[in-house]
C-alpha cells in the first residue's frame, strides 16, 4: 500500500526530529570548539560568531595530543583485531560442537561481558604493575579484549549458525581441510557479522575511560583521558575539551561508515534462527 501524502509528511517530520536530537550534541561540540571563551558563555547563546582554530592549536601544542590519538588507535585496532580472531574461532567451535554442556560454556563466556569493570580495576593494576606492563598499550589491549571477546563470540555464533554445514561438508569432499574450509568458505559468509563485531569492539575500546585512566600514565595515555585532563580544580578549559571531544568523534564515525556496507545487513542476519 502506497503511503499517502500525510503519512509521508509525518514520516519525514519524525526523521527530521530524530536527526535534530542526535545531531544537536555534535553541533554544540563543534560550535563550542570554534568559539572564543567570550562567545562560548554569552547569554543568550550566539549561533553566529567568528570561528577560531585556537582551541585546536592549543590542543596539539600544549599537550602531545597526536601521540595520545596514536595510543588510542593502537589500543582500539589491536583489541578489535585480537578479539575478532579469538572470538570468531571460539564462536565457530561453539556453533559446530554438539555437546550438552556447550550452551553452558557459551553462557559462561557471555557472563564475562556482564562483569562490572570497576570490580577488576585494582586486580588488573596489581597484575600489570607486577609484570611490568603498567602504562603500556599492551595492557589496555589485554583488558579490552577480555570484554570484547565474549561479545564477539555471541554475535558471531548467530552468524555461524546460519551457515549450512552442507557447504562445509562439500568443501571437505573437494579436499579442503577444516582450517581451509573455515577461512575460504565459512568466514567469508559471515562478513556482516565480522563488521558488526568490529564496530562494537572498536567503539568500546576507543571510548573506554576507566581502565585507561587507572592503567596508564604519560606514555600510554589515550584520548579520552587526555581530554579530561583539561578539567582541573583550578579551571575548566572548555574550548580545548570541546576540540578534543570532536576529534575523538571522528575515528568512530569513519570506522562505522567504512563498515556500513556490511553493518546494515549484519544487524539483521543471525538474529533469527530458522
Amino acid at each position: 500500500m502506497t503511503p499517502t501524502i500525510r503519512e509521508k509528511t509525518l514520516i519525514y517530520l519524525l526523521i527530521g526530529f530524530v536527526l535534530i536530537v542526535f545531531m544537536l550534541p555534535i553541533y554544540l561540540i563543534l560550535a563550542s570548539s570554534l568559539k572564543q571563551p567570550v562567545d562560548m558563555f554569552s547569554q543568550p547563546p550566539k549561533f553566529i560568531f567568528t570561528p577560531t582554530l585556537q582551541n585546536y592549536y592549543d590542543l596539539f601544542t600544549i599537550r602531545p595530543f597526536h601521540l595520545q590519538i596514536l595510543n588510542s588507535l593502537i589500543v582500539a585496532l589491536g583489541s578489535t583485531a585480537f578479539s575478532l580472531v579469538v572470538g570468531s574461532l571460539a564462536a565457530y567451535a561453539i556453533s559446530r560442537i554438539k555437546n550438552k554442556w556447550i550452551n553452558d560454556v557459551a553462557f559462561w563466556i557471555l557472563s564475562m561481558r556482564m562483569f562490572p569493570p570497576i570490580t577488576v580495576v585494582v586486580p588488573y593494576y596489581i597484575i600489570f604493575k607486577t609484570i611490568g606492563l603498567l602504562d603500556t598499550p599492551l595492557a589496555l589491549i589485554i583488558v579490552y579484549s577480555t570484554f570484547n571477546i565474549p561479545l564477539t563470540v555471541w554475535l558471531m555464533k548467530g552468524f555461524f549458525d546460519e551457515v549450512p554445514e552442507a557447504l562445509e561438508e562439500a568443501a571437505q569432499v573437494d579436499g579442503h581441510g577444516v582450517i581451509t574450509t573455515f577461512l575460504k568458505v565459512t568466514l567469508p559468509l559471515t562478513a556482516p557479522g565480522l563488521a558488526v563485531s568490529a564496530v562494537f569492539c572498536f567503539i568500546f575500546s576507543w571510548n573506554e575511560f576507566l581502565f585507561a585512566l587507572m592503567l596508564t600514565g604519560s606514555k600510554a595515555q589515550t584520548v579520552t583521558v587526555a581530554v579530561m585532563s583539561f578539567w582541573s580544580s583550578d579551571a575548566v578549559q572548555w574550548g580545548r575539551i570541546m576540540a578534543g571531544s570532536f576529534i575523538v568523534l571522528i575515528p568512530g564515525m569513519i570506522f562505522v561508515l567504512t563498515c556500513q556496507r556490511w553493518l546494515v545487513k549484519g544487524l539483521t542476519m543471525g538474529s533469527v534462527k530458522g
